[in-house]
Parts: structure tokens; sequence; C-alpha cells
């Protein structure tokens, strides 16, 4: 019998309590969509279609040789979903893959509103060992003004809940570099985090994404501000943790638990297999997703995908690349042939993928070597951070135009 090949399973679940003012995800998710509950047919259909979904593919993957190594439900807000949501869904995995033998890592992305024991003690039963919560923020003012649908108490409460549940990883996201934003308020949520029962912390700078709500505040002649801003507020974030006993082994990423889902995806160390509407794919070199914002059309047929393309074409390779270079190890030469079937340097010659390293060897020091390609880890993060404000269109500021830079 030949050999098992790893997969890394991602559920989504597209579903959210509230519309959060900095989130570019649900900029092309209708409201009305965004927030079905369990009783409303489009989303009894949903969660229909991504059994559905889940089974047919699921047992072609099995088929083909595949075995879970890594689960990850997200969203949206994984955790909005009702507990007969949970058990739908466990089922219809439970039935394609072999899951007893054990996950190397499964992850439930959580929202503190709508947590409760019962439904931790559902995704416990269907097989997630670690919790990772979007806690963004620990200032009450600062959360009324994302959007967020819980307060700083309840996210405290949430951690304790998840710890009270069994899950022994616990992960929180915060948000550092916020528009008008002072180091003393991010000293604080990072230090509210770290009074916590947690194992893990991912710190994201603040992406002023085009459609959002908090993109408006960011106006013309603020750019250079609210740029300089966020390399400080990261800095600051990220020597608290470290002082704490939290390493950064990937920019954002802060823990001794390192979170294998993302160091999967981002540096292509198996392929990944995505379930639901909005959710991406990558199988045995072809890059599948599902359009988000789409959900009557996935309801129709979950088998469908609206994109397909070489996982090294123009119109992928420089997202993934992207993606590897946040790492420390960076692009790999070895995963990006196992993955792509292509070398890393043909990847490397594709215009996207030149416009980006181009831009990111102006900022930060790029070194080449047999293992792969990656960025001097203490830069990094500037150069990220100055990546995502690139050509921010001056007339207003509309939008940032990293975009432009990954093809």
């Amino acid at each position: 019998m030949s050999e098992a090949r790893p997969l890394l399973i991602y559920v989504h679940i597209p579903f959210c309590s509230s519309k959060c003012h900095f989130c570019d995800w649900v900029t092309e998710v209708p409201t009305a969509e965004l927030l079905l509950r369990p009783a409303d047919s489009p989303r009894r259909a949903y969660i229909a279609a991504l059994c559905r979904e889940i089974k047919e593919r699921g047992a072609d993957l099995a088929a083909r040789g595949y075995r879970p190594a890594i689960m990850y439900w997200g969203g949206g807000t994984a955790s909005i979903l009702a507990e007969h949501e949970i058990a739908q869904i466990g089922t219809a995995l439970h039935e394609v893959f072999d899951l007893s033998a054990g996950l190397d890592e499964a992850t439930i992305e959580c929202s503190p509103e709508s947590l409760t024991l019962a439904k931790l003690a559902a995704f416990r039963n269907v097989g997630f060992r670690r919790w990772s919560s979007g806690v963004q923020s620990f200032d009450d003012r600062r959360l009324r003004r994302l959007g967020r649908s819980h307060d700083a108490e309840q996210a405290r409460r949430a951690v304790h809940l998840a710890a009270e549940a069994g899950f022994d990883d616990r992960s929180v996201d915060l948000i550092c570099g916020l528009p008008g934003e002072d180091l003393d308020e991010v000293t604080d949520s990072v230090r509210a985090a770290l009074e916590l029962p947690i194992t893990h912390v991912a710190l994201y700078p603040y992406r002023p994404a085009h459609g959002t709500v908090l993109r408006r505040q960011v106006t013309r002649g603020t750019t250079a501000m609210l740029r300089s801003e966020q390399k400080a507020a990261y800095a600051r974030a990220a020597a608290l943790l470290v002082d704490a006993g939290f390493p950064e082994y990937a920019m954002s990423h802060f823990g001794h638990r390192r979170c294998h889902s993302d160091l999967a995806y981002f540096q292509l160390r198996m392929d990944w297999a995505g379930f639901g509407s909005g959710a991406t794919s990558l199988i045995e070199g072809e890059y599948l997703a599902h359009r988000r914002g789409f959900l009557a059309a996935y309801n129709r047929d979950p088998l469908r995908f609206d994109e397909c393309y070489p996982a090294a074409s123009p119109a992928i390779a420089a997202r993934l690349l992207y993606q590897s270079l946040t790492t420390f190890e960076g692009a790999s030469r070895e995963l990006w042939r196992e993955r792509t079937g292509v070398a890393l340097d043909e990847v490397l010659a594709l215009g996207p993928c030149r416009h980006l390293l181009g831009f990111l060897e102006r900022m930060a020091e790029v070194r080449s070597d047999e293992e792969g390609v990656r960025l001097r880890r203490d830069q990094i993060a500037d150069a990220f951070i100055d990546l995502q404000f690139a050509g921010l269109a001056a007339a207003g500021g509309d939008e940032p135009r990293a975009a432009a830079l990954l093809g």
C-alpha cells in the first residue's frame, strides 16, 4: 500500500453576528447572508450543501490516498454554529475521513460572544483540541469602533471557558496599529492577553482594506504616519510577547506551541482541501476556490469551483509566495516543487512574483540559497507593513494596491 498523503482540512463557515468595520472578508458578503440564523432556510441549505461537498469530495480525496493531518474550522465565525449544525458537519467529516487515529492539530476558531460550554463540548466531540479566538483588543471603546459584538470581559471569559472545556492549547488574535491607537493602548491589550491562560498569540498589523468602514478613517496624507505608527506598535507588542515567554516564529505568530495549520498553509507543507463558500483548496498542484459572497450559487452546486488554476500560474503563485515569505523559513525549493510541480526559480521568474520580490528587496535583505528564498527575519514585519500600504492611492487614499503586486 502506498504511503498516506497528509492533508489539511479547512471548513469555512460564512456567517457572523456582526459586520466588523475592519474585516475585508465581509465586504463581498451581503449583510443579509452574513447574519443568517440557524432557522433561516438559506443557512439550512448551506449546511446541507457543505455536508454534501465534504462527503463527495472527501470520498474522492480519501480514494486518492489523502489522510487528514490537520483540521481547521474558520470563517466568518465558526463558533456561530448551533450544536446540531456542529454535529451535522462533524458527522459528515467522520463518514469520509478516518479521524480515529487523531490529528496532528485540530483548531476551532471562535468569537467570544458566541461561545457556550455546550458548544465547546460539541467541538471537542468532533475532535478539536486547539482553540483560537479573534479578540482583536481588550479596550471596550476600541471594540465598539471595530464593530465587534463582544466586550473585553466576554473575551476574558471565553478564554477561561475554553480552558474549562479541556482545550489545552489556546490562542487569541490581536490587531495593532489601528487608526488613533497609541502605544499605551497597544501595551494594555497585550498585557491583558498575557494575564489570561493562553499558549499562543496572533498579532496582526491593521490592514486598511478597501471597502471597510474603518478604511474611511485613513485619509489623504495620513498613510505615512499610520505606517510609522504600525511599525512602532508591532515592535512594542512583539517585544512584550517575547519578554513574556512567547517567542516569535513567523510574522504575527508568537508562542512555543506553533500553529501548524498556518505554517502548513503558508509554507506549502501539504495539500489542503477547503470546504464551503469562500474556501480554497490546493490539490495535486491545482488551486481551486469557491468565491465568497455567492452563497446561493454554492448551495445550488457545492461541487462547482469558481476558480481553477495551476498553483504555479501567475494568477496564484504570487499570493502563495507572499504567504511563504512572512515565515522565517521563507519559500522552500523542495516544498514548492512538491506542491506545484514547478521549480521555485521558474515561479520567481513570473511577472507578479518578480514585482513582489522586487518590492520586498527594496525594503529588506532577501536571501536565496539551495534551501529557498527568505527575508531577514528581523526585517519581515516592517517590509510587509510597507507592502500593504504600497501604492495607496493619493486621492483620498482610496485603496492599498498591494494586490497589484500580486498580479
